[in-house]
């Protein structure tokens, strides 16, 4: 015996189409929101970062030194190419590029998610956006790459001022890291 063929009223059918589009889009949007990833920087500090596809961060220091200059917390910067973790005070910017230090990675997945993105992007071992030029924060990131935090030590005063003269469009100069 053949079931009785039940006929679905047009009002019936748009409210069953558009009751499926809003699950799916609150499946998709539910599975982009958040990500959560281990960061490192040049100086060797390990940190959790609880991320958004829009580039927001929650960042949480695990390991490694402190800056105990009322710097207590950290950003997340990304002014020229490189992205780096800035030692800021409280719901404040970083004073200077000198504040932030380089993310270091071997993937993708080891990056902040950017421009909508799942993962950043690894290139050359430092966590990057390619469409950026090499900046003067850049720079300073790759001079200061591991002798420490701040720039008070006369190593880090003269890498520092290196840094700032790369010129136009910037060359990072030779005694610091390559991008």
């Amino acid at each position: 015996m053949v079931p009785p063929v039940r006929l679905v009223h047009p009002m019936q059918k748009a409210i069953l189409i558009s009751s499926c589009c809003v699950c799916a889009l609150l499946v998709v949007s539910g599975c982009r929101r958040v990500s959560e990833r281990t960061l490192r920087d040049t100086e060797g500090r390990v940190f959790t970062a609880t991320c958004d596809r829009d580039q927001r961060c929650k960042v949480v220091q695990n390991s490694g030194s402190k800056r105990g200059d009322g710097r207590t917390e950290v950003a997340l910067s990304s002014n020229g190419r490189l992205i780096g973790l800035c030692d800021v005070r409280p719901e404040a910017e970083p004073d200077s590029p000198a504040e932030c230090r380089a993310l270091v990675c071997e993937s993708d997945d080891d990056c902040p998610p950017g421009h909508g993105m799942k993962d950043g992007q690894c290139l050359e071992g430092y966590c990057s956006d390619a469409a950026k030029e090499v900046a003067p924060s850049d720079a300073v990131m790759l001079c200061l790459a591991g002798t420490g935090l701040g720039r008070e030590q006369p190593r880090q005063v003269e890498r520092y001022a290196l840094a700032l003269n790369c010129g136009s469009p910037c060359r990072v100069p030779a005694p610091c890291k390559k991008p």
